[in-house]
């Protein structure tokens, strides 16, 4: 059975969190994360790029089952989805549940909401 995506997340946070807090001790909490925060969204860019995806592929198709992206845990309400535009805002997130529980929302918020635009970035460049 494969791990998903939360899964996987959970397993990564247990040598993350460690590093990124040795980190804050030695450079600052606004220098560790960013420093932190580029390398997972470079690090997210690379794993999207050998998994494969349709440069420009419209943003509704993500996670679907017919699209090129991962499936990720959270509740969306569209709020706009034409040809040329997407919007939604994020009503419920595994992601930000399991990272407030465990007391380090800012550091869930590097590993996963982090890598966002920068993906945008290299997926949907135009």
């Amino acid at each position: 059975m494969a791990t998903s995506i939360l899964d996987a997340t959970k397993i990564q946070a247990r040598i993350v969190i460690p590093i990124v807090k040795a980190l804050e001790k030695e450079l600052g909490k606004e220098r560790a994360h960013q420093i932190v925060g580029e390398a997972i969204a470079q690090s997210y860019v690379d794993y999207r790029e050998r998994l494969g995806f349709e440069l420009n592929e419209h943003p509704r198709n993500e996670g679907e089952a017919e699209g090129n992206g991962p499936a990720f845990p959270v509740e969306r309400d569209i709020v706009e989805d034409t040809a040329s535009a997407f919007g939604h805002n994020i009503t419920g997130c595994a992601f930000a549940d399991y990272f407030r529980a465990i007391g380090e929302p800012g550091i869930g918020a590097l590993m996963t909401c982090g890598v966002d635009f920068a993906a945008e970035d290299r997926i949907r460049p135009d």
